[in-house]
């Protein structure tokens, strides 16, 4: 009798041992999955801010372009060169 009793113990506290440690296990990769998705949060703001600064730093040489007239070309100047003559 007490040997099925000593049994029946040992069966709970191993099912109770082993649903500690599938929650353990649970946890930690609930805590790597939030880390990985703040990595990756972080990652992406920190694209967008890279992918803004080249915008931003590309920008001078795009502005002076549209300022500026279109350059003629060779053929053209001596044209008009030889026309003003």
């Amino acid at each position: 009798m007490f040997f099925r009793f000593g049994a029946a113990v040992a069966l709970i506290v191993a099912v109770s041992l082993l649903g500690i440690a599938l929650e353990k296990r649970t946890l930690a990769l609930k805590r790597s999955i939030s880390l990985q998705t703040y990595r990756a949060a972080q990652l992406e703001e920190r694209r967008v801010q890279l992918r803004l600064r080249c915008e931003q730093l590309g920008a001078p040489g795009r502005l002076l372009e549209s300022l500026e007239p279109p350059a003629a070309s060779p053929a053209i100047a001596d044209q008009e060169s030889k026309s003003r003559q």
